[in-house]
């Protein structure tokens, strides 16, 4: 795998993803990033097993392929780098040269197969929401989230998808906290999740 990416499509790339990665796990591939190549972009992966994240940023992609790098290494590498082109080639045995003007980092990874993978979500339904929008909804009802794990119930937000809105909605039994952001969806699409 080879790529050439700028160090702010990478950063913000890995800031998508990196938030999901275990400091402290007992499995070593749930602290790597999966990375894939292909054609004019670069996937970028992490899980916990409990939740996933997946981003994406463009890059010039000379060689597709994938492996798995330690996380919060290859972000604070990406972060110290000088502002210009990173190059990053990975051989065979997933070890990833990674350049930016003088600098010159060696990062060993992990097979790509060995990385869990997500869930599919085949006929799943889709609504899209502004980045803004959900951050906004999401701190306005999250500090009313129960913390008590004995009501599980209680442990989330409840999105509620009708009428062209999505109504978010938290409470740990005292507290109650909502939020509305006004969507455009197909009636098909009403639903409520926790």
């Amino acid at each position: 795998m080879k790529f050439s990416v700028t160090k702010e499509k990478l950063l913000e790339g890995l800031q998508q993803v990196q938030n999901v990665v275990s400091t402290r796990t007992t499995l070593p591939i749930l602290s790597n990033v999966l990375l894939q190549a292909a054609e004019d972009e670069i996937h970028l992966t992490t899980t916990d097993l409990d939740v996933g994240v997946r981003g994406s940023c463009e890059a010039h992609v000379d060689k597709t392929g994938a492996t798995t790098l330690p996380a919060r290494r290859l972000f604070n590498i990406v972060r110290e780098l000088p502002s210009s082109e990173i190059q990053v080639d990975v051989d065979g045995k997933n070890a990833a040269s990674i350049r930016s003007g003088q600098s010159f980092f060696k990062i060993l990874g992990l097979p790509e197969d060995e990385f869990p993978p997500l869930p599919k979500f085949e006929g799943a339904k889709v609504v899209t929401i502004r980045q803004k929008d959900l951050r906004d909804g999401l701190r306005k009802t999250s500090y009313a989230i129960s913390t008590d794990e004995t009501r599980y119930v209680l442990n989330g937000v409840l999105f509620s998808f009708k009428d062209n809105k999505l109504t978010l909605v938290a409470t740990d039994g005292r507290r109650l906290a909502m939020a509305e952001i006004e969507l455009e969806f197909p009636r098909s699409h009403e639903a409520d999740l926790i």
